[in-house]
């Protein structure tokens, strides 16, 4: 049974000439169970016996283990807009307008994992399509592979994919109440129909840093073409295009998680360790009739032992589209996120 307990507070937030409200909710959940005996009764039938039923101290064991690992967990659910979407709202109408999100946790955390959603006024999910990035960077951290004097870290980033990251068990991103976050969201509206109240929801999952949570830390690394504004890439009508950049790791570590930063029309996005041949991790796109993206293949990427890296190595990004329209792709995000277990010195 899992209590919650919920405070919500809302902020004005400026977009397309109007106010509108900023809330946020965090909920903490404190999960308990009652362990009560077995009853009397006769044995039960199976229809494939040879599998045996787990015994009373098995059964006991999985519940004691599963409640450890959900013990302490805080979900930190936060809601960027609402906005009003008109059907066919392009990115050239809003990608210079991000909705922007300051805000900072109350205590220190261990951030073990995130979901993001695009909801109603009323929480109900709304098509993913209307997710176009979303990106929430730490400003007290410098963005490693940017060289341009960059301000802020990413440490979660999701698109239209809206994919679902968990860390490991005994990995986490530390985070304090010290450190400024900020969230950047572009929301538009690539299909027919107008959509009102249009909020991103991102449900953070995190443990609190304390004595009972003995973690690892992992270092987050926005792998993109354009490290420092995250542009997207262009691509020409008709074409098929691949891109790739290469850059040098400020420390030694293992690459333990990693997610593609996809648009539709995307092919595949891979990570190549050095200079090796083949990539260590390739995630394909399977589209639709409009070239949308309904699946990826080995996506999220995961590996508790991790990938690993020496100080100077380089990570090479390589990421392919191909737009089958008779007009120019302008919004072609190229990357992938990726966490890094820094090596014990």
């Amino acid at each position: 049974m899992a209590i919650f307990f919920t405070k919500k507070t809302k902020c004005p937030i400026f977009f397309n000439n109007k106010w509108f409200s900023l809330s946020l909710c965090v909920s903490a959940a404190i999960f308990f169970a009652f362990l009560t005996g077995c009853s009397k009764g006769s044995t039960p039938q199976f229809e494939t016996p040879q599998k045996a039923t787990p015994s009373a101290d098995e059964s006991q064991s999985a519940v004691n283990e599963q409640l450890a690992k959900e013990a302490g967990v805080l979900h930190l659910i936060y809601h960027v807009g609402p906005v009003d979407l008109p059907a066919h709202t392009t990115l050239d109408a809003v990608e210079d307008r991000p909705l922007v999100m300051k805000f900072q946790v109350d205590q220190p955390l261990w951030i073990v994992g995130f979901e993001p959603k695009v909801i109603n006024a009323a929480g109900q999910e709304l098509p993913s399509a209307l997710l176009y990035q979303a990106i929430v960077s730490n400003m007290h951290e410098e963005n490693p592979i940017c060289s341009e004097g960059s301000v802020g870290n990413p440490f979660i980033v999701a698109t239209s994919t809206l994919t679902k990251i968990n860390l490991p068990d005994g990995y986490g991103y530390p985070v304090l109440p010290t450190d400024p976050l900020e969230a950047k969201v572009i929301l538009l509206n690539p299909t027919g129909d107008n959509n009102i109240d249009v909020s991103f929801e991102l449900n953070i999952v995190a443990k609190p840093m304390n004595e009972f949570t003995g973690m690892k830390d992992v270092k987050p690394m926005l792998v993109d073409l354009d490290p420092c504004t995250h542009k997207p890439l262009q691509v020409e009508p008709g074409q098929f295009s691949k891109r790739q950049a290469t850059y040098t790791l400020p420390s030694s570590g293992s690459l333990i998680v990693a997610h593609s930063v996809l648009q539709n029309h995307a092919s595949f996005v891979e990570l190549y360790k050095k200079t090796e041949v083949m990539p260590f991790w390739r995630s394909e796109a399977l589209l639709d009739s409009n070239h949308y993206i309904t699946e990826l293949t080995n996506n999220p990427f995961e590996d508790p032992a991790g990938v690993k890296f020496k100080k100077g190595d380089t990570i090479t990004l390589g990421v392919g589209y191909d737009n089958a329209e008779s007009s120019w792709l302008k919004d072609a995000s190229a990357a992938a996120m990726v966490y890094f277990a820094p090596k014990e010195e």
